[in-house]
């Protein structure tokens, strides 16, 4: 699949523009590579509307986007004071999107939204993409599919 086989790097930056954020995935992809393998019009989901999820560092509830949950292992997180050495909440976060056409993503869809998703959050130094999982873990009944980050 060809997020799996791309580079990219998760940022502040929100985009808006697809345009400009592909220019600058395949940008990022010739500074990296000798091979660029970004396919954007690539159909890489063939579903309406799935789920993502990554780990982020938050503060408060309300760093919390109106799609995103927390994984059910850290519903609770909020009821304890952070750890000492840190200075928030590490959380495995789960956001729903849906295809802008109704019925699937491209990569260049995909790997937008999934940026945008993590674009105000606290990544530590987990910003360098790494790809999906192949096979999606139904969660609500939705395919989720976990953001693999290195640092």
């Amino acid at each position: 699949m060809t997020l799996n086989n791309i580079a990219w790097s998760f940022t502040e930056e929100y985009y808006s523009d697809k345009e400009k954020f592909n220019k600058e995935v395949v940008e990022y992809q010739d500074d990296i590579s000798d091979k660029n393998n970004w396919i954007p019009d690539e159909i890489v989901f063939d579903v309406p509307e799935l789920q993502i999820q990554y780990m982020a560092w938050i503060y408060e509830p309300g760093d919390l986007l109106e799609n995103e949950t927390l994984i059910d292992e850290d519903k609770d997180v909020f009821d304890e004071e952070p750890d000492e050495d840190e200075d928030g909440y590490q959380v495995e976060i789960i956001a729903k999107l849906k295809a802008d056409n109704g019925k699937n993503f491209t990569a260049l869809e995909f790997l937008m939204k999934a940026h945008n998703q993590q674009a105000y959050k606290e990544l530590g130094d987990h910003v360098f993409f790494e790809g999906t999982d192949e096979e999606p873990v139904i969660v609500d009944g939705l395919p989720t599919y976990y953001i693999a980050c290195g640092s």
